[in-house]
């Protein structure tokens, strides 16, 4: 029929829509490097993991990373099944250590997430149930964010899927290719993680009381060789893998280890699961909005409803992911409250799901017109199913692409319960574009505990991070681990000031470096030459960090004001100042060679740059003169201050961010953790000279809402720090929405 044909054609273009647009996230951002949180250092330790594999030619995933000797057992990784590092071990096999490896598995396997639910879907409920399936999954928030997620969840989502496709298909052709299929996405549930057997348990379940004991009556006709046959497979898949998992941890003498991370995990004994879903209620409404939920609720009987009198395979999928991620989510307590991923496993299940009720709804309305029409029920049928199935995903779709820089930005970390989100990128592009050129990989490196050198870090310089408060200083050892790196937003003005009487530091923005093997020497300072990305680094780069070009010579600025400031010999810079920044430092020249004219000249210059209609006065005499919000990839806000005497001690311009309401077209209730957005400043407020002019920056990791930004003045020691002069407890620096 005509009008069936173009809902048909209508609901496709849904799917390559949802498709295209999944694929998208999935790649966005390629071959960036790896940064802070769960999306680059979570995925970075996993390839690393790996990497150990090809390394020392091992079937065991190991900790122990680039010490330069093969993990002993102790160091082995027993406490998943090895399917998310075997394949990324394959990888790094072919392509070698590549940022883009990292990512590339996870986005392999989530791209191919959407066709299948639509496959899925489509077989038995139709065309337009298939497209709500695919649009149902890539509109919700969680999706979004962990579609190149390296990790164990991605694995099973993906080989539960291809199970249920692959089955599905063969029940109806019964070619071997398609059980081939399905055994494959067996393999991948079961190897992915333990939630993989969750995830595909009921399933088999049922497929045993049906072919075995049930009476051919009671279920729809099917082939029974074929089906037995398909059965005996998948279970023989899943227990050959659990003994071979289990024999591996023996060998690797871990098995204690492993059921002790099991209990780590858990957690929830005597806890109300009201109390615990509350106390997660922020994750949850962001990762899946409160829309879904309540689908995702209202459809669950439904499904099991269409089970019980169906009595098809294609029934049970829903409600097997629904098993698998609700044990998953409740029972390991620890891990759910500690990685906002966690509920991930519910994504499918709620897709599933909303083919199911919404072919359901346009079965009943399809019902009813076949009264009067049996040649428009199955038209009316597909326009109720595909329009009661879009109208959420409509409603969704806002907050789901929305999330997408929000994860990004953040590492998939969110709001962090309020803890301060930091990604690194600015260091490891340090790293990247000096150290790692002249440094053979493997080499160790000496490290601040300011640098917080992690999991991301390591990736990136493919070494050893050994823990230095100060640099070895031009020691005959420091041949064999040449750098140190810091933060000086971590250090104190008297750590600062005693560090470059003793070494030749190198300053990029907010990172110190010190060639161990170099003689001490004035310090440094060079520029990033931060800039907005063009639509290439943005697409393949650098989706939400600026563009970095690190200096290869001194900028004679930035050198000035940190010489000047920590008590060494400077030289004023030569020329007029281009930038902000330098006609800030240009201010700064001119107060402290006591040229008044200069020094207004400039101040006129940035008062024209500033947003003067955000000040504030404090006790010690400092001023807030004005703010600059930079808007972009990596959104931020700037609070410029003069300062009347000097600061008694370190203070920290501390900046917070709380959501005052939700923003029109999102579904999102107020996030009401209210969280930290600033580092101190690299340069320490003891330092600061009177009458110059000094910025702070804080990364605006705006979320969906109308959010708040403010900042006060806290004591980073015991000293006394400033106080607003109308006594006022913060200042509103800007609102986004």
């Amino acid at each position: 029929m005509k009008g069936t044909a173009a809902i048909e054609r209508f609901a496709r273009v849904i799917v390559v829509l949802a498709c295209a647009w999944f694929a998208f996230t999935a790649f966005w951002g390629l071959f960036a490097i790896p940064g802070g949180g769960h999306l680059g250092a979570g995925s970075a330790g996993n390839a690393m993991a790996a990497e150990q594999m090809i390394k020392w030619h091992i079937i065991y995933p190991a900790w122990d990373w680039y010490n330069g000797q093969p993990p002993p057992k102790i160091a082995y990784i027993c406490h998943h099944p090895f399917g998310q590092y075997w394949v990324p071990a394959v990888f790094l096999a072919v392509f070698g250590h590549h940022d883009f490896v990292v990512r590339l598995p996870a986005a392999l396997m989530s791209a191919a997430i959407p066709p299948m639910l639509y496959g899925i879907a489509r077989e038995k409920w139709g065309v337009s149930a298939g497209a709500v399936a695919a649009a149902s999954y890539v509109v919700l928030p969680i999706s979004v964010g962990f579609s190149q997620f390296l990790n164990l969840e991605t694995f099973c989502i993906f080989g539960a899927l291809l199970f249920f496709w692959g089955h599905t298909r063969h029940m109806v052709t019964g070619k071997r290719r398609h059980l081939v299929a399905s055994l494959v996405g067996m393999g991948f549930a079961v190897t992915g993680d333990w939630a993989g057997y969750l995830l595909v348990i009921p399933v088999l379940m049922w497929a045993l009381l049906r072919a075995f004991v049930l009476p051919v009556r009671l279920t729809p006709r099917f082939k029974q060789i074929p089906y037995a046959r398909w059965w005996a497979l998948s279970v023989s898949i899943a227990v050959g893998s659990a003994i071979l998992w289990l024999y591996l941890f023996y060998d690797a003498g871990q098995l204690t280890d492993w059921i002790g991370a099991a209990q780590n995990r858990g957690g929830a004994e005597g806890t109300k699961l009201a109390a615990v879903l509350d106390s997660r209620k922020n994750w949850i409404a962001f990762s899946f909005t409160p829309l879904a939920v309540l689908i995702g609720k209202i459809a669950a009987p439904v499904c099991l409803l269409r089970w019980l009198v169906t009595r098809r395979d294609e029934e049970t999928y829903s409600l097997s992911l629904l098993f698998g991620a609700a044990a998953q989510y409740i029972v390991f307590k620890q891990g759910a409250d500690v990685h906002i991923f966690w509920p991930h496993y519910f994504a499918p299940y709620f897709a599933l799901a909303a083919a199911q009720l919404f072919h359901a709804s346009g079965a009943v309305v399809g019902f009813v017109v076949r009264r009067f029409s049996w040649r428009l029920a199955p038209i009316v049928a597909s326009v109720v199913t595909l329009t009661l199935g879009l109208i959420p995903v409509a409603a969704m779709t806002h907050d789901g692409v929305a999330s997408l820089w929000v994860w990004r930005r953040t590492g998939g970390r969110y709001d962090e319960n309020g803890g301060i989100i930091r990604s690194h990128l600015d260091m490891l592009d340090v790293v990247e574009q000096v150290v790692n050129p002249v440094t053979i990989r493997g080499t160790p490196i000496d490290t601040h505990p300011s640098s917080q050198w992690g999991w991301e870090h390591m990736w990136k310089y493919q070494g050893l991070g050994k823990d230095a408060n100060t640099p070895l200083a031009d020691t005959p050892s420091a041949a064999s681990h040449p750098f140190w790196i810091a933060r000086g937003s971590g250090m104190s003005s008297d750590e600062q000031r005693k560090l470059v009487s003793t070494a030749h530091v190198r300053i990029y923005g907010d990172t110190w470096l010190v060639d161990q093997r170099e003689p001490n020497a004035p310090l440094d300072a060079y520029s990033l030459n931060e800039r907005e990305p063009h639509f290439f680094e943005w697409l393949l780069f650098n989706p939400t960090e600026v563009h970095r070009t690190v200096g290869t010579v001194p900028d004679p600025w930035l050198t000035w004001e940190w010489r000047t400031h920590l008590g060494q010999g400077a030289t004023p810079p030569a020329g007029a100042p281009t930038t902000i920044d330098e006609i800030r430092i240009a201010h700064n020249v001119a107060v402290a060679n006591r040229d008044i004219p200069a020094a207004e000249h400039w101040r006129e210059k940035l008062d024209t740059m500033l947003d003067r209609t955000v000040t504030a006065h404090y006790d010690t005499g400092l001023a807030l003169i004005g703010v600059r919000v930079l808007g972009g990839v990596e959104p931020r806000v700037e609070a410029w201050f003069e300062v009347g005497k000097a600061f008694a001690g370190d203070a920290t311009f501390a900046v917070k961010s709380n959501i005052e309401r939700k923003t029109t077209l999102s579904l999102i209730p107020p996030d009401t953790a209210d969280r930290d957005m600033s580092w101190p400043e690299p340069l320490p407020t003891k330092l600061w000279k009177p009458g110059a002019i000094y910025v702070t920056t804080a990364v605006l990791n705006h979320r969906i809402g109308v959010e708040r930004y403010s900042g006060r003045w806290i004591p980073r020691d015991s000293s006394a720090f400033p106080h607003r002069t109308d006594n006022r407890p913060d200042t509103l620096l800007t609102i986004l929405p």
